[in-house]
């Protein structure tokens, strides 16, 4: 079977800013392939104590881990709002720079094909019910048919 691809990508920004999850799911759209910009994400923590970890993570159209594209270095702890920047070509920085920014390298060719699904999470999950993640996402997206 031969598949059509259009060479016209176009730039889209996508968001999921419901609050007390830290469990974030895009998916790609059928008949389309997405190439990750970068991933902005504001995560604000409870008083529950825990070191939270951010990760990306890749999975395939049945829900089955293909691969991490970053894991950030640091954690975060109880009761505070941190922000993360995930795009190529970052520094991987050890620590927050002025208390809150986090950037972390994720690789350059993060192509997504049609089913898979973009998760981001706190592997940790200490209050993954209450804390607030808003994650934006900018990519550029193509048509397969």
């Amino acid at each position: 079977m031969t598949e059509e691809v259009t060479e016209i990508w176009q730039i889209y920004q996508t968001s999921d800013e419901v609050l007390n999850s830290t469990n974030k799911i895009f998916t790609v759209p059928a008949n389309t392939e997405w190439q990750i910009l970068w991933i902005w994400v504001e995560l604000t923590t409870t008083a529950v104590v825990g070191n939270r970890q951010l990760i990306v993570q890749v999975q395939d159209n049945a829900i089955d881990l293909i691969g991490t594209l970053a894991r950030a270095s640091t954690v975060q702890a109880a009761s505070l709002t941190r922000y993360y920047l995930f795009a190529p070509g970052l520094a991987d920085m050890a620590a927050f720079r002025d208390t809150d920014y986090l950037t972390t390298p994720i690789p350059t060719t993060s192509f997504l094909e049609a089913g898979q699904v973009l998760r981001i999470i706190d592997n940790k999950a200490i209050d993954a019910a209450h804390d607030d993640m808003i994650v934006q996402i900018q990519f550029a997206g193509r048509a397969v048919i």
